[in-house]
């Protein structure tokens, strides 16, 4: 989250600086400005996105439980809410990906 709080200061920090050329441009309608200001913010989120997705890619996700996942598979089972078929081929996903 420290290299998103930095992104978002830094895009701060472009943003009032472009604010204050486009008060200080002497053209009449500032479109040079404004056009500067569009690619910056474009670029402040492709950024963005891409630190985003690097520090979610990284996040370390939950380890399954697969002892109470099959427990809960067998009492599903045993309840014929799923068939013998559905219980093995589910069990085989759960022993494949604790694996």
């Amino acid at each position: 989250m420290k290299a998103l709080s930095i992104v978002s200061l830094i895009w701060y920090v472009l943003n009032f600086l472009l604010i204050a050329v486009l008060f200080l441009d002497d053209s009449p309608d500032g479109s040079d400005a404004a056009a500067g200001m569009g690619i910056l913010g474009v670029l402040y989120g492709l950024l963005f996105s891409i630190v985003a997705l690097i520090i979610s890619s990284k996040r370390k996700k939950a380890p399954v439980n697969v002892h109470e996942q099959l427990l809960q598979l067998g009492e599903l089972k045993e309840k014929n809410i799923i068939s013998e078929y559905e219980f093995d081929q589910k069990k085989e996903k759960l022993l494949y990906k604790y694996k």
